[in-house]
C-alpha cells in the first residue's frame, strides 16, 4: 500500500457495514492491532475508513461522549502504512469535531508503542498532553469513619450548588500542574458535563470542601465499572500545600467505603510530581501509563478530511 493519494478517506456508510465487520475479524498488520473495540452495525456512523473501490483497507472509530469531548481510537488497517493511518486519525477528529461539535479530542497510546505509531498521530495534528498514570487502592468497611479535619465543611453537589461547583474548580485549574494542555479547550460546565457522564454519577460523592466560609477543595467520585474512580480532584491555589489535598483524597475514600465498593482509583498526569506522592502516601499503587495525545485548540479550526 504505497500510494496513498490514490485511496480515499471518507465517513463510513451503512453499505459499509459487511466490509467493517470483516476488518474486525481479520488478523491485521502493523504496531497495532487497531482497537476497532466490539462492532455492530449501529456503530458505523462512528466510523472513518480508508477506500479503494469497494475494498476497505482500514478504519478508524471515534467516540463521542459528554462535555464535547471525544477519544479517537488506533486505526486498524490491513497492513500498516503510517501516512494512511495519519488520514484516518486526522479525518476522525474532523468527523467528531464537525459532527458532534467535540473539543476534546484525545488519543491514548501504550508508552511502548512503536515509533512509527506515535509518528502518526503527532502528523496527524496530535499533541502529547500527559503521560497518564492510572492508580488504586483497596478500600476497607472500616475507613468509613476514616478521620477527616475538624475543622473542614463538607457541602455534596445539588443543582442549586452547581455555580458554585464549577466557581471552584475553575479556581483549581490556576497553575495546575495536571495536563495544562487542556486550558482553554472548553468550558467548566462541559467539563462537569464529562464528569458527570464518566460511571454512575451521584451528588452525594461529589464534594466541596469548606475552610472558614471559603471553598478550599472539590472530590468528584463516581462509580465506574464497581469501583469508586475520582474523576477530579483539585485544591484552590491560596490553600495549596496546607494539607487539604489530602483531606479531599481521605473523603473520596470514605465515600467509596460507604457505597461498598472495594477498590478506588484514578489517573493522574505524572508531571505533577505533588499529586503522584500524595497518592502514594495515601496508599494508591501504580497499575499502568498510557500517553494521552490531544489537538491543541489552535489546531480545531484548521481540521478537515486530508
Amino acid at each position: 500500500m504505497s500510494v496513498t493519494s490514490a485511496i480515499e478517506v471518507r465517513p463510513a456508510h451503512r453499505a459499509d457495514a459487511s466490509r467493517l465487520i470483516a476488518l474486525h475479524a481479520m488478523p491485521c498488520a502493523g504496531p497495532t492491532a487497531g482497537e476497532i473495540s466490539s462492532f455492530h452495525e449501529t456503530a458505523v456512523a462512528d466510523f472513518v475508513v480508508a477506500a479503494r473501490g469497494d475494498e476497505i483497507l482500514g478504519a478508524c472509530r471515534f467516540l463521542s461522549g459528554a462535555g464535547r469531548c471525544a477519544n479517537i481510537l488506533l486505526p486498524r488497517m490491513r497492513e500498516w502504512d503510517e501516512a494512511l493511518a495519519a488520514r484516518l486519525l486526522r479525518a476522525a477528529a474532523a468527523r467528531v469535531n464537525a459532527r458532534d461539535g467535540a473539543r476534546l479530542i484525545q488519543v491514548l497510546v501504550e508508552p511502548q508503542a512503536a515509533e512509527t505509531l506515535t509518528a502518526a498521530v503527532e502528523q496527524a495534528g496530535f499533541e502529547v498532553l500527559a503521560m497518564l498514570a492510572y492508580l488504586r487502592r483497596h478500600v476497607t468497611h472500616e475507613e468509613r469513619q476514616a478521620p477527616l479535619p475538624p475543622d473542614l465543611a463538607w457541602r455534596r453537589y445539588w443543582l442549586l450548588r452547581h455555580g458554585q461547583f464549577a466557581q471552584t474548580i475553575s479556581a483549581t485549574y490556576k497553575e495546575s500542574l495536571d495536563c495544562p494542555g487542556l486550558a482553554g479547550l472548553r468550558t467548566v460546565d462541559n467539563a462537569i458535563a464529562t464528569h458527570k457522564a464518566t460511571g454512575i454519577f451521584s451528588g452525594r460523592t461529589w464534594n466541596l470542601a469548606m475552610a472558614a466560609g471559603k471553598p478550599v477543595g472539590i472530590v468528584l467520585l463516581n462509580n465506574l465499572q464497581g469501583r469508586g474512580d475520582v474523576v477530579y480532584l483539585g485544591v484552590t491555589p491560596a490553600a495549596r500545600q496546607r494539607g487539604f489535598g489530602r483531606a479531599l483524597v481521605m473523603r473520596a475514600v470514605r465515600d467509596t467505603a460507604d457505597l461498598g465498593l472495594p477498590q478506588i482509583g484514578l489517573a493522574v498526569d505524572v508531571a505533577n510530581t505533588p499529586a503522584m506522592r500524595l497518592y502514594e502516601k495515601t496508599g494508591f499503587k501504580e497499575l499502568r501509563r498510557r500517553l494521552a495525545y490531544f489537538i491543541p485548540v489552535g489546531r480545531l479550526e484548521e481540521l478537515s478530511v486530508p
